[in-house]
């Protein structure tokens, strides 16, 4: 009994991180399409834009170059974002008596499927940038910046054979209610 209520204190303590991560990551996105907005709608940065944080403080990017960029960052941060918002789903809904359910089996799924899209897309303006840029210096800040996406892939594989294991899971669980 003890154990089960420890479980259950780590799983509240887990809940909570997890929303204080999803929030974090809203903010984060929520700033970075502010601050696209506000840099695409200024007058005076329609020849060159100037970016003054780390790690792009040695990129003056065109805005046909810069646009695509902040989009492309936006996009990945929405993806984190929304896999943040389903673990949270499924942590909300999770009981350790009966955790083989429909519903997380198809939340993990989805996570898997949204972590691998993130990782392609993230693969794919990698390897864009990496050939776009003339600058060698200026794809390595892009690319240590967006990351290559072998990350997220990486998590997606786990994620989806994670998913697997919680189907084959679901299969035994409906299997032994219906012996009884």
């Amino acid at each position: 009994m003890e154990k089960q209520n420890k479980t259950q204190l780590i799983l509240k303590i887990m809940n909570v991180l997890f929303w204080i991560v999803f929030i974090g990551l809203c903010i984060k996105t929520g700033t970075s399409i502010f601050a696209l907005y506000t840099i695409v709608t200024n007058d005076g940065l329609h020849e060159v834009v100037h970016i003054g944080s780390n790690p792009f403080e040695k990129l003056n990017l065109s805005i046909p170059y810069f646009m695509p960029i902040g989009i492309i960052y936006i996009i990945i941060a929405l993806l984190k974002t929304y896999i943040a918002y389903l673990v949270i789903k499924i942590s909300t809904g999770f009981s350790i008596s009966s955790p083989f359910t429909t519903t997380t089996s198809r939340l993990i799924t989805k996570i898997s499927h949204v972590a691998l899209a993130a990782g392609i897309f993230q693969l794919s303006v990698h390897s864009y940038y990496a050939s776009l840029f003339d600058d060698e210096q200026k794809a390595t800040i892009l690319a240590n910046h967006f990351g290559e996406g072998g990350e997220l892939l990486f998590l997606a594989g786990i994620i989806f054979i994670i998913a697997q294991v919680f189907k084959r899971g679901l299969e035994i669980q409906s299997e032994n209610e219906l012996t009884i």
